[in-house]
């Protein structure tokens, strides 16, 4: 699986950091989630200078690769130079709900999982923060998950088509 990009992208709330931890066990190929690197910078700018240095280190190698955050388009430029740069094939794995349904576990989130109570944001700021990641899509190999109800979802016949696209570029 040389020079390979899985790029998992989507709203907030839509399940692609769990999605994502789970596929690079799966596969034994490295994550770079901009949220590990978020939290462990101390400004707005540094976090996204870091994480697209360690994209860039591991994509040097040709190593195979799985990039998660909400991108957006304006992210765009700064992937398919990276791609183009060093020969990636990409499969973008896009997560995808309403507005709706993102927002309420956004929020419940926000409630019970980030260590205690955060001030809950109404939909009209949600679908501010979130239009963009949830337009976002990158390359030709694109995989749409609908995240509406998570107990429908198979991890596994996520990994069986992200295995036939690699198949097919070899």
């Amino acid at each position: 699986m040389k020079s390979i990009l899985i790029i998992v992208s989507g709203m907030p709330a839509t399940g692609k950091t769990r999605f994502s931890e789970w596929l690079s066990q799966e596969l034994a190929v490295p994550l770079l989630s901009l949220d590990d690197v978020w939290e462990k910078g101390g400004t707005v700018d540094i976090p996204f200078v870091q994480y697209w240095s360690l994209c860039e280190d591991t994509m040097k190698s040709s190593s195979p690769l799985i990039i998660e955050f909400g991108f957006d388009n304006k992210i765009e430029p700064m992937i398919a130079g990276l791609v183009e740069k060093y020969k990636y094939q990409t499969i973008n794995v896009h997560f995808d709900t309403s507005f709706e349904t993102a927002h309420r576990r956004f929020n419940d989130r926000r409630q019970y999982e980030m260590g205690g109570a955060k001030p809950q944001i109404s939909l009209e700021q949600y679908i501010e923060i979130a239009e963009l990641d949830k337009e976002f899509r990158f390359g030709e190999r694109i995989i749409l998950v609908d995240t509406t109800d998570f107990s429908t979802i198979s991890y596994a016949n996520i990994h069986n088509s992200i295995q036939q696209y690699v198949m097919q570029t070899l």
